[in-house]
């Protein structure tokens, strides 16, 4: 699945890239944006009383172009880490022993609509498969929920060079995960900082 996914995640890049040369300070052409920023997420476990929450550090990258005006649309990645989640059962937490993290994957695709060409709000959509991978001690699970991952999102970049944009971005992860007969339903709240090459 990871693999067919890559390819496809590629193959968009490679098609969305292939713009004619852009107009300075205008958000047309290629496309390539990275973002790093402070978020939270919450996870429960198969409709019980337990979850898992706290803080995140997540970060972005997505390459791709220009392919209407206004819309990008751009194939990438998104990890986000937990560095130190709780775990809570029925309302108590429980301690988790050791070192213990959890990191949220999704690999897809973004589509990101630009309300004006030169200027900078901007509302993405991002839809994609992934997963919640949890390591304890340096070692992965390998028992981890898997599934399609989305967010949307609302941002605005300010132009600080004819193609070259910073800006500040809030996203909202919704993740419906699985694994066997379990569901792992996650969300998470973030704000990233971005630098967006457009």
């Amino acid at each position: 699945m990871y693999k067919w996914l890559a390819m496809m995640v590629f193959s968009v890049c490679l098609i969305a890239g292939t713009q004619a040369k852009a107009d300075p300070r205008t958000h047309d052409g290629f496309y390539l944006q990275a973002g790093v920023g402070l978020g939270g997420y919450r996870m429960s476990v198969d409709d019980t009383e337990s979850t898992f929450s706290g803080l995140t550090l997540p970060a972005q990258f997505f390459i791709g172009g220009t392919i209407a005006k206004h819309l990008v649309i751009a194939g990438g990645f998104f990890l986000d880490m937990a560095p130190a989640p709780k775990y809570k059962v029925d309302g108590t937490e429980s301690e988790l022993l050791g070192d213990f993290k959890q990191f949220l994957l999704g690999i897809g695709t973004v589509f990101d609509f630009y309300v004006w060409s030169d200027k900078g709000l901007h509302f993405p959509f991002f839809i994609g498969w992934g997963g919640m991978e949890s390591v304890w001690e340096g070692d992965a699970s390998g028992n981890d929920p898997t599934g399609l991952i989305m967010y949307f999102g609302a941002g605005y970049d300010v132009f600080v060079a004819d193609e070259l944009s910073i800006g500040g971005l809030f996203r909202f992860v919704i993740a419906p995960l699985k694994y066997e007969d379990y569901k792992y339903p996650t969300i998470e709240p973030g704000v990233l900082f971005t630098l967006t090459y457009n």
